[in-house]
């Protein structure tokens, strides 16, 4: 699971490492950066960050399970929730004008501005986590690297050519993975604001989007985009929306939602 929306830490407890079940509390002590860290893979359904015109850091996570559908914070700081069904019609309706064409961080700040009217101001809840995966969640859209080491270990056979084969195939496997650790280090600490060709020094987009002078970077092995514009990242989000809307746009859908109210202005009245 990649968390590269991490850019936003205190919040106890903390849910369980292996199973994802448990609790998280969020207060005014704590810290957006470590909150979306300590998210479960399983309950997360997407999470970005932006800057708004007032230059404020806007992060918002949305969750697959609980009466809470989505945390938004201000500068680091929680500034309110959403509801289950909020949740639902912001990301569904974000997903279908992407789908349409029209990638919806373009207008990122409308939707963050209406995501900021609409959210029941608040500094402190309480998250509960099953530890269930759901389709939705971004751990059931980003590949999990760690499966394929854990195949090959199984593998392994009673041959002792194998055996060998399979020790050195590992061994490398840990190179990898390492580098694939300090690459996505690297991509997680890209943040609003920073320069394209520091994105692209650290990797070069793996999709692409034109609009306009604007472009969306996406990696489709992470499932991350970067918009950038007039050189500067000015958005991340996870999954990546360009992703999805080519090829997985069936996970936007919900039923009842009226799809000619998904504006940034009237998303929120979209779900019947």
């Amino acid at each position: 699971m990649l968390t590269l929306l991490s850019g936003l830490a205190g919040a106890t407890p903390l849910p369980n490492a292996v199973t994802g079940a448990g609790k998280l509390l969020i207060d005014a002590n704590s810290s957006g950066r470590e909150v979306l860290r300590n998210i479960p893979a399983e309950a997360a359904m997407e999470r970005f960050v932006l800057k708004d015109d007032s230059g404020r850091q806007v992060a918002y996570v949305g969750l697959t399970e609980g009466d809470v559908g989505g945390v938004v914070f201000i500068d680091g700081h929680m500034a309110g929730t959403l509801t289950r069904k909020q949740a639902e019609a912001f990301y569904s309706c974000r997903g279908f004008v992407t789908s349409n064409r029209h990638y919806w961080g373009k207008d990122a700040v409308l939707w963050a501005d209406s995501l900021l009217q609409q959210m029941s101001p608040g500094s402190t809840v309480e998250l509960v986590f099953s530890g269930k995966s759901t389709m939705q969640s971004i751990k059931s859209i980003v590949d999990n690297p760690v499966l394929g080491q854990i195949k090959s270990l199984l593998d392994i056979g009673t041959n002792p050519l194998n055996v060998v084969k399979t020790l050195n195939r590992t061994r490398e496997d840990f190179k990898d993975k390492q580098r694939e650790d300090a690459l996505i280090a690297a991509l997680g600490a890209v943040e609003p604001g920073d320069e394209e060709s520091k994105l692209a020094g650290i990797l070069q987009p793996q999709d692409i989007n034109f609009i306009g002078d604007d472009l969306v970077m996406a990696y489709p092995k992470y499932s991350v985009d970067f918009l950038v514009q007039q050189g500067r990242v000015s958005l991340l989000q996870q999954p990546s929306f360009l992703q999805l809307a080519r090829g997985q746009a069936a996970l936007f859908y919900r039923p009842r939602v009226q799809w000619t109210r998904c504006t940034p202005e009237a998303w929120f009245s979209a779900m019947r």
